[in-house]
């Protein structure tokens, strides 16, 4: 008897254990999501993380593909993790042109969010990658405007 309860409560720590280590990325997307706005539509989420540069190599970059409507509003918001040394960027790209992003090089400030009115209907890339090239981790999300 004693010896069940001991892999039944050693079971239940560790299942505690993983859901509480699984729950950080959800409350990062969460927070994303609701600082879009309340005029927006959550539609997709990517979950970002990548090491440091290293010198003399490109900056590293998450790419991801996403069909875009025209004539359609789209509000792209960018969170870092707590732990995060980097701070989270996206451009946007159609055939290889960068459309907009959410950091300026000129002025070197970045923004948790961009809007993007989509012209042409079609496939697009977002461009994920951490300002400076340092390391981190953190969450981008996409959303309709309404």
């Amino acid at each position: 008897m004693k010896y069940t309860f001991a892999i039944i409560s050693a079971a239940l720590l560790l299942l505690s254990a993983l859901a509480s280590g699984q729950a950080a990325p959800d409350e990062l997307v969460s927070r994303c999501v609701l600082g879009a706005g309340d005029n927006t539509t959550y539609l997709k989420d990517f979950r970002v993380q990548l090491p440091e540069t290293a010198s003399g190599a490109a900056t590293p970059v998450y790419k991801a593909n996403m069909y875009l409507m025209k004539n359609m509003k789209y509000r792209f918001s960018v969170c870092d993790a707590p732990e995060s040394t980097g701070e989270l960027v996206v451009a946007i790209y159609d055939q290889g042109k960068e459309l907009i992003s959410s950091y300026n090089q000129g002025s070197g400030k970045r923004y948790p969010s961009i809007d993007f009115f989509c012209n042409k209907t079609g496939l697009y890339t977002l461009w994920y990658s951490f300002r400076d090239g340092k390391q981190g981790s953190g969450v981008g999300v996409v959303c309709m405007i309404k």
